[in-house]
């Protein structure tokens, strides 16, 4: 893709196929000619390699790289960082999030068995199964990178180009704007399929190594962050109507270009969200239900089995965090999440900015 300004942006598609249902598509990873070009995302672990081989496909030489740039600390988008940081000795610049979630702090792991493991890892949604796996190593990469952090919004990190920290799906995640004609909005927003949120129960674990920056669980965690980013991202796009967006995944999916309009897009996914909170109230009309029996009343059979279960459940507390907010629903004390006959969550959306 070649901009006004005579910048190019090189796109490619790694692996990402972690089975079932929860089909995400390849991650897209985007070289960005400057001065020098930079690297953003290098999709997951075991990709590193055949990123670089894409590269050098494309005329591009892995070497000549001023830094690579991480849209979110989720594995899909970091897992090859450390390949390509070894290959070409490239620094990294992420979130200042992501440096300190990326390091270990045994004295404040929330138990034994995670006291050897990154902050962001604390409280993972993976089955012990899925992060035995596929996980153990990539911790030990992820501990070893060299990281230069970014914390401001509307950051320029070159000419004509300046990074937004939009939390909510990640609470390191960031949007790229490039000479005003491109966004790069990682999984924040994605065209056909609706990302996760995070939740804000997460911020508990993570507060004392987070505290001195933020005093507040929905400043980068949970629902309510993320619907604050949406609309944030949602403003620059009525500012800019004209702006191509670039995603983390499915910006060609079975056979098709996705095309975002930004503000569009934004009102779907919001208006998805109130409609998964107004369900979820549904569901609870007939009594207190588990977090496990909201998820099977409110989406489909074929996601919730293997890990789908454990995506579907992080949404369902994700949304009943809201609804608790709201004063919508209550926590009782066995588990089970109660309605208290109130529909205020879609005025507590609408206020959210």
């Amino acid at each position: 893709m070649r901009l006004s300004s005579g910048r190019e942006i090189f796109g490619f598609a790694t692996e990402n196929t972690y089975g079932g249902g929860w089909d995400l598509g390849p991650t897209w990873n985007y070289v960005i000619t400057s001065e020098k070009p930079f690297l953003v995302d290098a999709g997951r672990r075991g990709n590193g390699l055949k990123l670089l081989e894409m590269m050098r496909y494309s005329g591009i030489d892995p070497n000549d790289l001023d830094f690579i740039l991480l849209s979110h600390g989720h594995e899909d988008h970091d897992g090859g960082l450390f390949e390509v940081t070894r290959a070409t000795g490239t620094k990294v610049m992420a979130h200042r999030i992501y440096k300190i979630l990326s390091r270990v702090y045994p004295r404040k792991a929330p138990s034994p068995e995670k006291r050897n493991f990154p902050a962001s890892c604390w409280d993972c949604p993976m089955p012990e199964t899925f992060w035995k796996n596929n996980c153990l190593e990539y911790h030990k990469e992820k501990m070893r990178l060299e990281i230069v952090s970014l914390d401001n919004l509307g950051q320029k990190i070159s000419d004509g180009i300046s990074v937004f920290h939009i939390p909510g799906h990640s609470p390191d995640s960031i949007a790229l704007l490039i000479d005003k004609e491109i966004m790069l909005v990682g999984d924040t927003v994605l065209p056909d399929i609706t990302p996760h949120p995070t939740c804000e129960h997460t911020f508990k674990m993570t507060k004392g190594i987070l505290q001195w920056n933020y005093r507040e669980a929905d400043e980068i965690y949970g629902l309510r962050a993320y619907i604050r980013s949406l609309k944030l991202l949602k403003g620059i796009g009525e500012e800019m109507p004209g702006l191509t967006i670039l995603p983390g995944h499915r910006l060609f999916f079975q056979d098709m270009w996705n095309r975002i309009d930004l503000k569009i897009r934004i009102t779907e996914i919001i208006e998805h969200h109130v409609q998964r909170c107004g369900d979820i109230l549904k569901s609870l009309r007939d009594g207190p239900k588990r977090p496990e029996e909201i998820a099977s009343a409110c989406f489909e059979e074929r996601l919730l089995k293997g890990f789908g279960i454990t995506m579907a459940l992080n949404e369902v507390l994700s949304h009943c965090e809201l609804l608790e907010i709201s004063k919508d629903v209550i926590f009782v004390e066995d588990g089970r999440i109660s309605a208290t006959h109130r529909t205020d969550f879609e005025s507590l959306v609408r206020d959210l900015g």
